[in-house]
């Protein structure tokens, strides 16, 4: 189960009417092999490009930030894992307005601490990632992890 679906169908199993399309067994799991294969294949072009705007970056941009003191009037350059990273969202609101049902409908299910209620439930910020299962990572420990796209205020 994953916490988040990246993309439409990742992560999934063929749709019931993809596996019930097939008469054998044999023919279905070609079909879940077959979509494995074609992720793989997606995800090694989605490392190959990342990897490629990293090294465009720190041979091209760098060099030109540092050189006209970017980061004295704007902001640090990029880590590798500020390039590597995937878009995040930001969902703010009054409480009570629905931020975390609307997060449960985009999910397909409910994640790790989501409490709904009448009163205001959430008093913290949560990052909502994908993952091969569902967990809650402390802030604190996220911010020093080097794998996430998170740091400490500073």
């Amino acid at each position: 189960m994953s916490f988040i679906n990246k993309d439409k169908g990742k992560g999934k199993e063929p749709s019931p009417v993809a596996a019930t399309a097939s008469t054998t067994p044999a023919a279905s799991a070609s079909v879940s092999t077959t979509i494995a294969d074609a992720l793989t294949a997606e995800e090694r072009v989605y490392q190959e490009t990342v990897h490629q705007l990293q090294k465009t970056y720190a041979k091209k941009i760098k060099p030109l930030e540092q050189a006209y003191c970017f980061e004295g009037f704007h902001s640090a350059p990029l880590t590798a894992q500020d390039i590597g990273s995937k878009p995040m969202v930001l969902l703010l609101g009054q409480y009570s307005t629905g931020k975390t049902t609307f997060v449960e409908y985009l999910l397909g299910e409910s994640y790790p601490g989501a409490h709904v209620g009448i009163e205001p439930t959430t008093d913290r910020f949560v990052a909502i990632m994908s993952g091969p299962e569902p967990k809650v990572i402390p802030g604190h420990a996220a911010a020093v992890s080097g794998e996430l796209p998170f740091s400490g205020l500073t």
